[in-house]
């Protein structure tokens, strides 16, 4: 029982930084039914300038995690003015292929600043664990949970309440529509790559407190990310949260019952499941068109 507590901790970590990369892939896929395969590497890039902001100058970590945050909602945006607006036909498809370039140069440019160099973020409560039924929890997978259940809180009440957030499910919906009624299809796109950008910051907080974040960290995250978002049903929010945790619990309990070598395989061999049995995963709502 200690054992499958201790998988179920170690699950619940993973599968927080999971459910926060899938926020960003369902953010962006409502607003510009594209997908943004860079998502991984604003994970990365800031779990790195984190960690490097830590070393360098040692702020607080709110200040680190707040400058973070603004960094990765601004390199939304960039991403959304170089994919989208510099993009000559700014489609679904030619939107996701920008940005899986768009990653590639980000993982290069890292790797030459850093020379491959990992960076670690103490844990916002420090060294502290809590001891259930015979496992340790540490104090720093409560936070992760916590800012997933805070991002999902939020994100769920700007797109059902605030003004933006209504017109921005209006232009995943009908995007002809919401123009027609003044609202701009790339001002949605904007802040769908701004809000996933931030989003994807505070997992990269949250993961350089638990391990080390290296250039080569956010590749494999954010692919399994996108197939905790399909399993949640892409562009579901519930969904992605869902998603995010089931594949960090059946990868721990995997990792420890059966091998840790073969422990990616998992959200993979989840994601061809998702393909072929169910596309529209599990809470995406069926689409009724009138004719």
């Amino acid at each position: 029982m200690t054992d499958f507590l201790q998988l179920t901790f170690s699950g619940l970590t993973t599968g927080a930084a999971y459910a926060l990369v899938a926020l960003g892939f369902a953010i962006v896929f409502r607003g510009t039914r594209a997908i943004n395969f860079a998502q991984g590497e604003y994970v990365m890039l800031a779990g790195v300038t984190a960690g490097a902001l830590h070393q360098w100058a040692d702020p607080p970590l709110a200040v680190v995690v707040l400058v973070v945050v603004l960094m990765g909602a601004l390199c939304g945006l960039a991403t959304e003015v170089i994919c989208v607006r510099f993009t000559r036909t700014p489609n679904p498809n030619t939107i996701t292929l920008a940005t899986i370039g768009l990653g590639v140069a980000i993982k290069a440019v890292v790797l030459l600043v850093t020379d491959r160099q990992a960076y670690t973020l103490p844990g916002f409560s420090g060294t502290s664990t809590l001891h259930v039924g015979g496992a340790v929890l540490d104090a720093q997978a409560l936070w992760n949970c916590a800012l997933v259940a805070v991002a999902a809180g939020a994100l769920a009440a700007f797109l059902r309440w605030a003004p933006l957030g209504v017109a921005l499910r209006a232009s995943a919906d009908d995007g002809e529509m919401a123009a027609a009624s003044g609202f701009s299809r790339r001002g949605a796109a904007a802040w769908s790559f701004a809000l996933a950008g931030a989003l994807a910051a505070a997992a990269g907080a949250g993961l350089a407190a638990v391990s080390p974040v290296n250039y080569d960290f956010g590749t494999l995250l954010g692919l399994k990310g996108f197939a905790a978002a399909m399993l949640g049903g892409l562009g579901s929010m519930p969904g992605a949260v869902v998603g995010g945790f089931a594949i960090g619990l059946m990868e721990a309990w995997f990792a420890g019952y059966v091998s840790s070598t073969y422990a990616d395989v998992v959200a993979f061999s989840i994601l061809l499941i998702v393909l072929f049995t169910r596309p529209t995963g599990l809470f995406a709502a069926v689409k009724v068109e009138r004719v």
